[in-house]
Formats: C-alpha cells, sequence, structure tokens
C-alpha cells in the first residue's frame, strides 16, 4: 500500500479497487500498474489507488466526478440492511464489503457488453484493449499510453474486416450497427432518466443487443439501479435459493425485479460474482 496520497484523495469509504475494477466482471477496461489502476474516466486518464489516507487518483480529474464513478456516495450499509431478510443476499454482501457498482458512461457499457456476448471476463478484456488500442483516443499518464473508446464516428466509419481482424468476429456489424444508430439519434445518454422498462426496450432494439446486455447497460452504464442480468450463474443461483425456476431468463429476471425492488442490480452484482467465485453453493 502506498504510504501516503500524493495526488487528489478521493475518499475514505470502504472500497475494494481491485475487486471493483478488475475482478468484478462489471468494466473490462482498466490496467494494474504495481499497486496503481490506470483507466480513462469521462475522457480523461486517471490512475487511482489506495493509500493510508483512503483512495487517491493522479491525472487530470475531477473528484466529484471519481466519486460518483466508484459510487461512493451511496449507502452500502444501508443496501445489506435493507436484504438482510434474504440468506444469500446477507451472506454475498458480507463476503465482499469493498464491492461497489460502478457508473460507467453508457456508450462505453453498450460497446463493453457487445462484446461481452458468449464470452468469459479474460477474452472481453482483451477484445476491449484491442478495439480501444486500434480505434481509441491515446493519453499519456505518468509513463504510461492509454487508449479511451473508439467514439461513435469512428466505430460507425469502420469496415467490418477491421473489426473482425481485431478479433471481434461476428460482434463487428453489432458495433458499428449500434454506433450509426446513435449517430443517428438513439437516446443511450438519456436512458437513465428513462421508465425502466422503455429503457429495455429501446435497448434490445439496437443489433446485437439481448435481454441480458440491456440490462448490463442500464445498471452499469446508466444508473438504473433495478436492472437485474441474468447469466448461467445468476440463473442457478435464483433457482437454488429463491426458487424462481421453469421460464424463460427475461420472465426469471421480471420475477426477481419484482422480489428484490428497485436495488434488485445492485444485489445482483453481489450475488453474481459470490456465484461465480464459488462462494455461495448452488
Amino acid at each position: 500500500m502506498n504510504q501516503g496520497c500524493k495526488g487528489i484523495r478521493i475518499g475514505t469509504e470502504q472500497i475494494d479497487l481491485q475487486l471493483c475494477l478488475m475482478d468484478s466482471a462489471q468494466c473490462f477496461h482498466w490496467t494494474q500498474a504495481g499497486e496503481s489502476y490506470l483507466g480513462i474516466v469521462r475522457n480523461a486518464p486517471v490512475r487511482l489507488y489506495r493509500s493510508a489516507d483512503g483512495v487517491c487518483a493522479g491525472g487530470d480529474v475531477d473528484a466529484a466526478e471519481l466519486r460518483r464513478y466508484l459510487d461512493l456516495d451511496r449507502d452500502y450499509a444501508a443496501l445489506a440492511r435493507e436484504f438482510a431478510h434474504i440468506p444469500a443476499a446477507e451472506r454475498a454482501i458480507a463476503l465482499y464489503p469493498g464491492l461497489r457498482v460502478l457508473n460507467q458512461d453508457p456508450w462505453e457499457a453498450l460497446q463493453s457488453f457487445i462484446l461481452s456476448a458468449n464470452n468469459n471476463v479474460r477474452r472481453i478484456r482483451s477484445l476491449v484493449e484491442a478495439l480501444c488500442d486500434a480505434l481509441g483516443e491515446e493519453f499519456a499518464l505518468d509513463g504510461h499510453v492509454l487508449h479511451g473508446f473508439p467514439s461513435p464516428e469512428r466505430l460507425a466509419s469502420c469496415e467490418e474486416s477491421l473489426l473482425r481482424g481485431l478479433g471481434v468476429g461476428y460482434r463487428a456489424p453489432y458495433l458499428i450497427g449500434t454506433a450509426k444508430a446513435v449517430l443517428e439519434g438513439f437516446p443511450l445518454w438519456k436512458l437513465k432518466d428513462m421508465d425502466y422498462g422503455e429503457a429495455h426496450r429501446l435497448l434490445t432494439g439496437l443489433p446485437g443487443v439481448g435481454d441480458k446486455v440491456a440490462d448490463c447497460v442500464l445498471l452499469f452504464g446508466c444508473g438504473q439501479t433495478s436492472a437485474f442480468p441474468v447469466d448461467v450463474w445468476v440463473q442457478k443461483l435464483l433457482k437454488s435459493w429463491f426458487g424462481i425456476c421453469g421460464c424463460s431468463r427475461k420472465q426469471m429476471m421480471l420475477r426477481a425485479q419484482a422480489l428484490l425492488g428497485p436495488h434488485a442490480g445492485l444485489l445482483q452484482q453481489f450475488l453474481f460474482h459470490a456465484a461465480r467465485m464459488g462462494d455461495i453453493e448452488l
């Protein structure tokens, strides 16, 4: 651990940067450099690290924006109390006291989770890196070269062959198609203020965006905390711990939302990670 904060102190709240930025499968563009984590937040290069003074940041950063990105202003103790009556929820939240649900840019979340379809975390991370390195804006920070996500304009002008050459495979036309849709007026940055159902309906009209990808974009990119992505791990957990089974994943998602309420998606991240790590018996 760094001895003191040599940059901007972001806060003293409990957060596990390794878990949130690298291991929890909610974002895929951060890299680790020693005890620091390097990434692009709101089009600015950032170095995050934990010191004796709390969570610190280097680079041309806005402390308030980083607090929002890391979800430091949310009371996770209150979230634990909200779900304390559910054994699986109580256990999952207790297992990961440093886990927080990030507030990412919706365009970055959309690209990332289109690439996530039928992929494991390591593969998603490698595809995101390849896409950003080839097409994203370049930044320099503390001797490191970082790349942001390609803009809608840059991605919409790409040939499918270029993207396929980066390894994205059949997802190439999906990336181009969603970029063109955004440029043509798709209200991506307005989804956070919409009714969940309407936002979900609009997202699933985009190429390459199914129910799970839409819920990931809404949860991690739009702050829609009731969005509840259902993958194979969550599907097993809903069946074994909540008795939700015998229906489609979309129906499972809707039943989980009805059962867990407006913060269902926040709990989902704890449940998902616990299930994926084998820390909750399925």
